[in-house]
């Protein structure tokens, strides 16, 4: 066996591992929020807008396996459960490498879904995203999402 086939090889295990049953965790960088007073439903009197950077690592190899992990991360300010009233989110691939092994080959990168909702251990609000990673003689590493999320609050 060759190293660059040992290579790949372990780089398919930690595909098949980051899309298993559990969500990794990563932590936020570059986090800006935006604080308004609002007039909103149910005394809800504040509209958070919180961009910033999630560092990840999601590998796919170029096997037939697609990769299917789910990252989770802590935005915006702490709230109680009683402060919190609602919050949604967007996420994007910010920072992507692509080797390709032979010709031709493909790849495709998709952001399936993207949830947010109070945290009851953190009191903040817990972003997921999902998504979705195939090649065919494409080595693919995603290492950075951008998030943009809104969080209405009653201070």
């Amino acid at each position: 066996m060759t190293a660059l086939t040992a290579l790949f090889q372990w780089l398919t295990l930690q595909s098949k591992l980051q899309g298993g049953e559990g969500m990794p965790e990563t932590n936020t960088i570059g986090e800006q929020v935006l604080e308004a007073v609002v007039a909103g439903p149910d005394g809800a009197n504040r509209l958070f807008t919180v961009t910033g950077a999630a560092n990840v690592q999601i590998l796919a190899s170029g096997n037939t396996d697609p990769v299917n992990p789910t990252w989770t991360f802590l935005v915006g300010p702490t709230l109680t459960h009683g402060q919190f009233y609602r919050a949604i989110a967007s996420a994007s691939v910010a920072s992507q490498e692509v080797s390709k092994r032979g010709v031709p080959s493909e790849y495709m990168v998709q952001i399936k879904s993207v949830e947010a909702d109070w945290d009851d251990e953190s009191e903040r609000v817990e972003v997921r995203v999902e998504l979705f990673l195939s090649s065919n003689r494409a080595y693919i590493n995603i290492s950075q999402l951008r998030y943009w999320v809104t969080i209405l609050a009653q201070i």
